[in-house]
């Protein structure tokens, strides 16, 4: 069952004091006991001293995770958008948001600097400002301020193919959406924000040319979007980039398998077995 933030009794919700980069917002936060305690094991488990690589932390990281639930849409259950935690419950995008925010701790973090990595990662300017705000596509969060020093994009040799965005995906099929179906404003909202990202071309590495790369290219670590022909969208699905012996593969929450795992099939199969996959960005994290 899950717990708000408790005082009185077991299932209320509080507003906790959340710093973001440059202003003190009050947040209303979910999670289970179980998943502070679990996150704290982990900032102290890894610590940023115990590997000479950044992307080797987030593989051990990342690994920890294996076999949790995947549960879609984890972040639309709730109304007035709390930020949501859960270490049970995941989809490819909470799943690799929590590692990063776990990442972004330093020896010392606590919850409470996981709960603002977090809030930095997942919002407009590390704000939560509602719905709108939530950084919904992965190209809005990669170029998101917020984000300058976490992550960067990274180009190979092999990004040899380009797709001109169009982000509507959301504003055109709001019906899809809990939070837009009756809500004609808030869809507006979303169309306005996704207008500077229509015809914008990004590069990518189709997915042909994935048996190509190295460890030079691609590292442990690094995070996976994988393209979409989907009319509208981006990206499909994220994960992790890990390498086992020569062969390219993705730690990753899975619909599929209904859990996260550290999947046995390449990436290259993984995407040839999907028609509208095209192929990845790969972006790298900083720290």
């Amino acid at each position: 069952m899950r717990t708000r933030i408790t005082g009185l009794l077991k299932r209320i919700t509080v507003l906790v004091l959340l710093f973001a980069t440059t202003t003190i917002s009050a947040q209303n936060i979910i999670y289970e006991k179980e998943d502070s305690i679990f996150i704290e094991h982990m900032i102290k488990e890894h610590s940023a001293d115990r590997y000479t690589d950044t992307g080797e932390r987030v593989v051990a990281l990342a690994k920890e995770f294996i076999g949790r639930e995947y549960v879609g849409k984890t972040l639309d259950k709730h109304d007035n958008e709390p930020l949501f935690i859960s270490c049970s419950e995941l989809d490819c995008t909470t799943f690799v948001e929590t590692v990063l925010a776990i990442t972004m701790c330093g020896q010392n973090g606590s919850f409470t600097d996981f709960c603002k990595n977090l809030g930095r990662i997942r919002y407009r300017n590390g704000n939560n400002e509602g719905y709108a705000s939530r950084l919904h596509y992965t190209s809005w969060w990669i170029a998101d301020p917020a984000k300058q020093g976490i992550v960067e994009e990274i180009e190979t040799k092999l990004h040899n193919a380009s797709q001109k965005l169009n982000l509507n995906f959301m504003s055109t099929h709001p019906e899809k959406y809990r939070h837009l179906k009756d809500d004609k404003k808030r869809t507006e909202e979303i169309a306005v924000l996704e207008k500077p990202f229509c015809n914008k071309d990004i590069r990518y590495i189709p997915k042909e040319k994935i048996c190509e790369l190295d460890r030079n290219d691609i590292k442990d670590g690094d995070i996976i979007a994988v393209v979409t022909a989907i009319e509208g969208l981006d990206v499909s699905h994220i994960g992790f980039a890990y390498w086992n012996n020569r062969e390219l593969h993705m730690i990753h929450a899975s619909s599929a398998a209904n859990r996260v795992i550290n999947d046995t099939t390449s990436l290259h199969t993984y995407l040839s077995r999907r028609k509208n996959s095209l192929g990845i960005r790969v972006f790298r994290v900083s720290r």
